[in-house]
């Protein structure tokens, strides 16, 4: 059991995953997981302008040891659309690549999110337009970069980013790819493309971000999930029936538990699982994955 494990049912930390982080807050990460889903988190550090708040990231960094490599947005108006992040421990045996999730306030991400049209991805199978667009504003910047590293490279991201992050291990092949609260990213097809890719996937129990666009839409997921459980520990492929019943009682738990009517807090564990530091909080708590 891991009921000591941190959960935030708040609003500020599911629309506004840098408002109260404290990043890398127990130093240097154990295992890639846990630094992967924190570079998750730290990828949604913007200014004003939606750019990445660059400073406050270089510092982050500095604090665990790594430099960063190279930043890449996309030219949208006032800096709006795809960002990801490049960073290299400063031994350069490790790079990370994270890419920024769903900005609730960035219009461009969310018509990313919704445009779930299936089309021909150029790797194999179909894939979310969406997704596909809006990783093609750095595609070429971010793979002409990751060339002139020769150490183990990790790809990571949260939510849209997790999407990204996986269509890019589709066009350069990581050494791991960890993803947190992932949507489904394409059909059978384009999952085969990535049967040679070390994959990690972690779903945070009711997260229902996770569960689209539905594979009734012919979307299917990479690999099994490491199922964070309604108690915080992580359970790699539990099982549907597992899940389910942990779901249900997640959900019927979640109201009084963590006082969903509260102006502050968000009104179903759907939504609130979602929340970075929820990744974040359970990840690192556990035990590096087998």
């Amino acid at each position: 059991m891991n009921d000591h494990v941190a959960y935030s049912p708040g609003k500020d930390d599911l629309y506004f995953p840098c408002k109260n982080a404290q990043f890398f807050a127990s130093g240097s990460p154990t295992s890639h997981a846990a630094l992967c889903v924190e570079m998750a988190r730290l990828a949604y550090c913007r200014a004003d302008d939606f750019s990445f708040n660059q400073a406050r990231i270089k510092s982050e960094l500095a604090r665990v040891n790594f430099d960063v490599a190279g930043f890449f947005e996309s030219r949208r108006n006032q800096g709006r659309g795809t960002h990801c992040l490049l960073a290299m421990r400063q031994d350069r045996e490790l790079a990370v690549a994270a890419f920024r999730g769903t900005d609730k306030d960035d219009p461009t991400d969310l018509a990313d999110d919704l445009d779930a049209l299936p089309v021909a991805w150029d790797r194999g199978g179909k894939v979310h337009d969406g997704f596909a667009r809006a990783l093609a504003e750095v595609r070429v910047s971010v793979e002409q970069a990751l060339q002139s590293i020769q150490c183990c490279v990790l790809f990571t991201g949260h939510s849209l980013g997790a999407a990204l992050a996986t269509l890019m291990a589709s066009v350069k092949t990581p050494d791991a790819l960890y993803t947190f609260g992932s949507p489904l990213v394409g059909d059978s097809d384009f999952v085969a493309t990535l049967q040679n890719v070390q994959n990690y996937r972690y779903v945070d129990c009711c997260d229902i971000v996770t569960r689209v666009p539905p594979e009734a839409f012919g979307y299917r997921h990479l690999g099994k999930p490491h199922y964070i459980a309604q108690d915080r520990s992580i359970r790699f492929d539990p099982g549907d029936d597992f899940i389910r019943k942990d779901r249900v009682e997640a959900f019927l738990e979640y109201p009084i538990k963590y006082h969903a009517w509260h102006k502050d807090n968000v009104g179903v564990r759907e939504l609130a699982d979602h929340a970075p530091v929820n990744y974040v909080s359970a990840v690192t708590a556990a035990e590096p994955p087998a």
